[in-house]
């Protein structure tokens, strides 16, 4: 009987993790982490910068078609190139919006606004 008794208490001592070895595990998983969450921030700076520089690329193409469009007529404010409403709009309103709030016209270049530049160089 103590012998099936003995068997019995190593085989349930066997089907389980050791605190040191779940220990062992987190701390793995955590220096993992570490090595990789600074790479996943970077790379995804790194694509929004991308994009804003893509949108900017695109706002400007748009000016340039107004004043092909307009004789030459600057735009100064990023409503002049539509309301959202019509077919013949350059930029949607959903474009509009987001013009607004990174970029501005400054004679004829769409350039970033003063206080997205700022927040740019003192995060670099």
């Amino acid at each position: 009987m103590t012998f099936v008794l003995n068997q019995w208490r190593k085989r349930r001592k066997k089907k389980a993790f050791t605190l040191l070895e779940m220990l062992l595990v987190l701390f793995i998983i955590a220096a993992l982490l570490l090595l990789v969450l600074p790479n996943l921030i970077a790379q995804q700076d790194h694509v929004n910068a991308k994009t804003d520089k893509a949108f900017q690329t695109m706002l400007q193409n748009q000016v340039v078609l107004y004043q092909s469009d307009n004789n030459g007529k600057i735009p100064t404010k990023w409503d002049e190139l539509g309301d959202g409403k019509g077919k013949d709009d350059y930029l949607s309103q959903d474009q509009i919006n987001k013009a607004t709030e990174k970029f501005e016209i400054v004679g004829g270049e769409v350039v970033p606004r003063k206080a997205e530049a700022a927040s740019s160089s003192s995060n670099a």
